[in-house]
């Protein structure tokens, strides 16, 4: 059926297809909705809403309100596909902590895309530039490990041309620009020698970085799992985690996400409190679900290197996307004090 091309073109009787196409509400009718637009203050990209339903009939477990997502479109249709092609192939009858799907397409040849996803109004968001409690940065590294240990070394991933690489994207040209981009956005702030010098090896030499960052052991990662793409339990004291946004999720080493998580997520005290804990924690989980040949020692040195993963998405962000709003200029500055207090801890240049 006919995609709606964002916020404004979406009707009733589209919605009735959509959800009558998976099931989810049998003979009734959608015959009216509310919207809410969310998402807009922390900088998503793309179109989100909450939609509060209305049927024609009660209808048992169809939802009452759901999440739509428009991805933006982009030339050769790519960034919309993954997150749509990651629920309709990655998540897809697995119980990964992600929001339920209730319906995803992309038209090819346009770029038109929408997901209808499961509202979590319920779970409590936590700021970034605060960051999240060691107790809600372990419930995601858990949440991590059972997405990467259900597709570790997982062949299948090699033939899914639509997952993001480093390599899709001119890095070392990016590179080049993030100082001037750093300096006239946080004029105050200086980038140190360490963080500097991990950059230049990086934009150097590609094809030893992506070995490391996405060679084998590879498995379906996230790579931008940070507290903003968190939802956690209502209570503090409950703290499961659901993991959204997978605009860039990719193919590499499963670590490289629990590195990312903690360099963005906790202040460098809590993080250098807490990571051994947590990558042996994830290095269990690993093992209980059947992993073999990949040491606790393999997956430290992988943690500090996945440095490497974190500072990729750090420039890209920062060299092609708006920061210039108050909120977003404290959410970088967050980001890379925490980035660059994680070099000067563990020197990730000499780990290669």
């Amino acid at each position: 059926m006919a995609l709606p091309d964002n916020l404004r073109s979406i009707t009733p009787e589209w919605l009735t297809e959509a959800l009558a196409a998976g099931g989810h509400i049998g003979a009734a009718t959608v015959t009216s909705f509310r919207m809410e637009r969310v998402g807009e203050e922390e900088g998503w990209i793309g179109e989100l809403a909450r939609l509060r339903l209305a049927y024609s009939e009660p209808v048992p477990n169809a939802p009452s309100s759901l999440i739509v997502k428009f991805s933006p479109r982009d030339p050769d249709g790519v960034f919309s596909l993954r997150e749509v092609r990651f629920y309709q192939d990655i998540a897809k009858g697995q119980d990964f902590p992600v929001p339920s799907c209730y319906y995803g397409e992309i038209d090819p040849r346009s770029g038109a895309n929408v997901l209808l996803l499961e509202d979590m109004n319920r779970r409590r968001t936590v700021s970034f530039v605060k960051g999240c409690t060691p107790y809600e940065a372990e419930a995601a590294v858990m949440g991590l490990a059972r997405i990467h240990a259900e597709w570790w070394n997982d062949k299948t991933l090699e033939q899914k041309d639509w997952l993001f690489s480093i390599a899709d994207v001119p890095f070392a040209e990016w590179w080049t620009q993030y100082p001037h981009r750093i300096k006239t956005l946080l004029p105050d702030f200086e980038v140190s020698r360490g963080l500097m010098d991990f950059g230049d090896r990086f934009a150097a030499d590609m094809p030893l970085m992506l070995d490391r960052v996405e060679g084998a052991p590879f498995t379906c990662i996230h790579r931008d799992a940070h507290v903003d793409n968190l939802l956690f339990g209502s209570h503090a004291d409950h703290a499961p985690v659901i993991l959204v946004d997978w605009q860039t999720v990719g193919r590499g080493r499963g670590v490289s996400d629990i590195a990312y998580l903690l360099i963005s997520s906790l202040s460098p005290t809590d993080r250098r409190d807490s990571e051994r804990r947590f990558v042996g924690i994830y290095h269990q989980l690993l093992i209980e679900a059947g992993i073999e040949d990949y040491s606790l020692d393999q997956c430290w040195s992988d943690y500090i290197v996945s440095v490497a993963s974190k500072l990729f998405i750090t420039v890209t962000a920062t060299v092609n996307l708006d920061n210039t709003t108050p909120h977003r200029r404290a959410w970088r500055t967050a980001d890379l004090q925490r980035l660059m207090e994680f070099i000067k801890d563990h020197d990730p240049v000499s780990r290669l």
